[in-house]
């Protein structure tokens, strides 16, 4: 069995939902604002060194419909809405951009639909899972944020204008293509720029619209600074989250998977 552990798909995105995906980011303005400002309680990812000095907006951002909460596993706790998606925060422009980002989000899970139809699988129905569960403990930010959550992840890491530097996702599971591994998009308008894959030697060519899924886990990857405009939107699946409501680890990608869709247009 051949195991796929990286998809390279290059202008994935169209120049409109692009743009849209780029424009959203204004309701976002002040949580990713905040975000630098309190990066010296956030670690590595909100390092003032590594967004660009004098771009308009920078920040660094995660949401998610339900996951645990640093130190607040499955044993004793249940999944919660990340802070920004809370009831009564509607000023924060969180709730709204989820609502704006509707269309780019079901283009993303369709794709995943395509490139690993196992964990798109999984991923729906562990939402659907999440949704019961929230009616049951009557969790209220859970049940008002889920119907409109139209992404077949349960998380998204929202990075404006910032470098990453080479790093491995650590909590990663080998089974899953998410973060876990993940779903990395680009937008905005910057000059050519490289994703970088230093273990394997390999750089590709990270324009505007390029969508790459990987094993994060396994893949040591960085991206450099450059000028102009550019905002990477990180997606990704909680392993602990499937686990609570009882959704198997899916099998690992494999080109074995492709075949109906190789048969339909051979």
């Amino acid at each position: 069995m051949v195991v796929t552990k990286l998809w390279y798909l290059p202008g994935a995105i169209d120049p409109i939902l692009q743009k849209n995906g780029w424009d959203s980011l204004n309701l976002l303005r002040a949580p990713l604002e905040e975000s630098v400002k309190k990066s010296r309680n956030h670690g590595w990812r909100n390092d003032r060194a590594l967004f660009q000095e004098t771009a308009d907006l920078v920040g660094s951002i995660d949401l998610s419909p339900g996951w645990y909460q640093q130190g607040h596993g499955p044993a004793n706790f249940h999944p919660k809405v990340s802070r920004l998606l809370k009831s009564g925060r509607e000023c924060n422009g969180a709730r709204q951009w989820v609502n704006e980002m509707s269309e780019f989000h079901a283009l993303l899970s369709g794709t995943l639909a395509v490139i690993h139809p196992w964990m798109y699988s999984s991923g729906r129905e562990a939402l659907i899972h999440l949704e019961m569960e929230a009616k049951q403990c009557e969790d209220v930010d859970m049940a008002s944020i889920l119907p409109s959550w139209n992404s077949i992840y349960n998380s998204v890491s929202i990075m404006v204008n910032r470098a990453t530097p080479y790093h491995t996702d650590v909590n990663g599971r080998e089974p899953w293509l998410d973060m876990q591994s993940h779903m990395l998009v680009t937008v905005g308008d910057y000059p050519p720029l490289d994703f970088i894959i230093p273990t394997l030697n390999l750089q590709f060519r990270y324009n505007p619209g390029t969508v790459i899924a990987m094993l994060g886990s396994a893949l040591e990857h960085g991206v450099g600074h450059t000028n102009g405009n550019r905002a990477c939107l990180a997606y990704y699946m909680w392993h602990n989250v499937h686990q609570l409501v009882g959704v198997q680890l899916c099998p690992p990608p494999n080109l074995t998977d492709l075949e109906p869709l190789i048969n339909v247009n051979s």
